[in-house]
């Protein structure tokens, strides 16, 4: 008995006696752990709701993916259905189901977005018992569409949510020790080099399909891992910056905090569909896309916010 692959079957035969009613929706549950939904999500979260949360949660997702890509050059572990042929995974999920299956990014990626809260947030029973379904519900369609093992949702759960545990005993020690910001974040560049250079260095498995194509090409690989960094030093550069020369605010009437977000998630969307891929697809791209990105989200906008804070308490 393959205690990772049988799971994974018994899940295609129940995908089978329904005729896939259920496909899509896990489908679009999986979504909820892609990486551009979960920066929205937190952007959100850490322009206009809760400013001291977003930070928690930016700072638990860059040392997340980093623990995450770590493990993925480091393990190596192919995808279900390379590792076993009976294995068929929902084809509109595939196409997201690049590089090594170990552990699960969408897996790691709901741990925090969606257990970061239940941590750190003040939030009532119930809607914290819904973030927890949500966290389920996208870890378990890992799983459903045959993208996953187990193995690789529970290791990216269990070790997320050990960091979140961490970073939020860390962010309980800022509240005594304001400049504990600056040792965390020159930890996480230091890690982030060290990362790079461990996946530059280190050898690959370098076996071909059928088709004398490479299972998995270390190039890609590559420019995960440069992607990944990219971020981590982005939000470990600018997290001090903005606390002590930005020092934005969350504040506003619903309207005010709206408009905010809208006028957010468009800067964003431009920066992710057009800025991102003139970088082109190589590490340096990769890395400096990311770099990009993550500046927007907690320098470049928070500077645009506290502008038009100021301005208004000039005027007001």
């Amino acid at each position: 008995m393959n205690i990772f692959i049988d799971p994974l079957l018994f899940l295609q035969f129940l995908r089978d006696i329904t005729g896939g009613i259920f496909d899509s929706f896990f489908v679009k549950c999986s979504h909820f752990g892609e990486a551009t939904t979960v920066i929205v999500i937190i952007s959100l979260i850490y322009w206009c709701l809760d400013k001291k949360l977003g930070e928690y949660l930016l700072v638990s997702q860059g040392f997340s993916i980093l623990v995450n890509s770590f493990a993925k050059v480091t393990a190596c572990v192919y995808r279900p259905w390379i590792m076993d042929s009976r294995v068929h995974p929902v084809k509109e999920a595939i196409a997201g189901a690049t590089g090594y299956s170990f552990p699960s990014g969408h897996a790691t990626s709901a741990t925090f977005l969606f257990l970061g809260p239940v941590l750190r947030g003040k939030f009532s029973k119930a809607l914290s018992i819904g973030l927890i379904c949500c966290f389920i519900l996208v870890a378990f369609s890992r799983n459903y569409v045959g993208v996953h093992s187990i193995l690789d949702v529970i290791f990216a759960f269990i070790f997320t949510f050990i960091l979140l545990i961490i970073i939020s005993k860390l962010f309980d020690k800022l509240e005594e020790k304001p400049n504990l910001d600056i040792v965390i974040s020159c930890v996480a560049i230091v890690i982030s080099v060290l990362i790079v250079i461990y996946a530059l260095t280190k050898s690959y498995p370098m076996d071909y399909d059928s088709a004398g194509k490479l299972i998995v090409d270390p190039a890609i690989l590559t420019i995960d891992t440069f992607r990944c960094a990219g971020s981590a030093v982005a939000t470990f550069i600018w997290w001090p910056i903005e606390r002590r020369f930005i020092k934005f605010s969350t504040d506003g009437s619903v309207e005010e905090k709206a408009a905010r977000f809208i006028f957010g998630y468009i800067g964003l969307t431009f920066i992710i569909t057009v800025i991102m891929p003139l970088f082109g697809k190589t590490p340096t791209g990769g890395f400096l896309a990311s770099f990009v990105m993550i500046s927007f989200v907690i320098l470049i906008y928070p500077a645009i916010i506290k502008f038009f804070q100021n301005r208004k308490n000039l005027t007001g």
